[in-house]
């Protein structure tokens, strides 16, 4: 997963987009365990990944009929029935991964400008941008901030769309469905709030889903939750014009069968959803647990916990620092660039039963504490 970030001071024209790629450039994208390898050498199957925010202890998929990859994959009926149900909403569209709609949705709406996040996934920005609308940006790293500036900008321009990333990756803003209602009503005719909830399924009660109105458009991802990211499987969540737009654009066979067949079953299993829920949460705590001791010295400027994964501002120098030093013994974690001289490092989860993994990061961390090579602290 990529996310890129920008400050006031690079948020113009395109040169948001070059400074954010120019930032990631010597950085490593969220799970790319293979570069990694090659980099640090060490092997594929050594790696603990924190980089990604996908539940470690994923759905366990079982044994899968042979017919299921022998069959061409047109959507079986039981599949939007499934996620209409775990979801709460029956105006829903499968799709190979939320990646997809996200490159596809700047095609299929009326090309108004958008409003979006100023530190986020970078991949909405970036196809909004290749579909030639002005982009804006409100800051979101404070609650009060974010919710007086969207207010300000749509009170000024309401022919526009408005991204809001709920819960935000990598910053934890979250805004609640009510204020997301709010926003939705002051738009223009034809335009739209997209909802990305790629890291709702933890804290469902906080979706829009339950009261979706006619001009959102809310994504889901299948595979963080379930922990099942190379399926490639999500969920749009819109009106029926949108839906048949999107649905030009992936074309038949969107999803595959061995997806489809699995997601059913773990969509309908809600033992497993309770009981996941409950280990996310311990592990959590877990990992916090775990990590203090490296940040009570370094004493981040800012600190946020999402279930998934939490994020510490620093320098960037330590953060890069830092990240090196968990590469070289086997530990991915993830820098963020958020300017010259800040980033954000984000960890993901580790599992409370891992034992193996807790010793691993434990150690490292400790090794680091020893060897006290902090060079900058921010």
């Amino acid at each position: 997963m990529v996310i890129c970030v920008c400050d006031d001071s690079i948020m113009l024209g395109g040169s948001y987009l070059n400074i954010a790629v120019q930032a990631e450039a010597s950085g490593l994208h969220g799970g790319d365990i293979y570069t990694a390898s090659r980099r640090y050498k060490v092997e594929v199957d050594q790696w603990i990944d924190l980089s990604t925010g996908l539940n470690p202890r994923a759905y366990p998929v079982g044994d899968i009929p042979q017919e299921v990859f022998t069959r061409l994959p047109y959507e079986l009926p039981n599949l939007c029935q499934a996620a209409a149900s775990y979801y709460g909403s029956e105006e829903v569209m499968a799709v190979s991964g939320t990646q997809l709609a996200i490159q596809c949705l700047p095609q299929c709406l009326p090309q108004f400008d958008i409003l979006a996040p100023k530190i986020g996934y970078q991949e909405h920005v970036l196809h909004w941008s290749n579909s030639g609308v002005n982009i804006s940006y409100y800051p979101a790293q404070e609650m009060g901030m974010a919710v007086e500036y969207i207010d300000q900008e749509l009170a000024k321009i309401p022919n526009r769309h408005l991204l809001i990333i709920n819960p935000n990756n990598p910053t934890g803003l979250k805004f609640s469905s009510q204020q997301i209602q709010l926003w939705a009503k002051k738009l223009a005719n034809d335009c739209y709030v997209i909802v990305d909830e790629a890291f709702m399924d933890v804290t469902p009660q906080h979706s829009v889903l339950a009261n979706l109105s006619p001009n959102m458009i809310v994504l889901r991802s299948f595979g963080k939750f379930f922990g099942l990211a190379g399926l490639r499987l999500g969920f749009v969540f819109a009106n029926q014009k949108i839906r048949q737009a999107l649905q030009q654009k992936t074309g038949l066979w969107a999803v595959n069968g061995p997806a489809q067949h699995v997601a059913i079953k773990a969509l309908r299993n809600k033992s497993w959803q309770q009981k996941a829920r409950i280990n996310i949460h311990k592990s959590a705590a877990l990992t916090q647990e775990i990590f203090s001791p490296l940040f009570a010295l370094i004493q981040p400027e800012r600190v946020h916990h999402e279930a998934l994964f939490s994020s510490y501002y620093l320098s960037n120098v330590l953060g890069e620092q830092l990240v090196d030093f968990f590469a070289h013994r086997g530990i991915l974690i993830r820098k963020i660039a958020v300017n010259e001289q800040i980033c954000l490092l984000r960890t993901g989860i580790i599992h409370h039963q891992d034992f193996d993994s807790q010793h691993r990061v434990k150690q490292c961390i400790q090794d680091f504490l020893v060897s006290n090579k902090i060079k900058d602290k921010p």
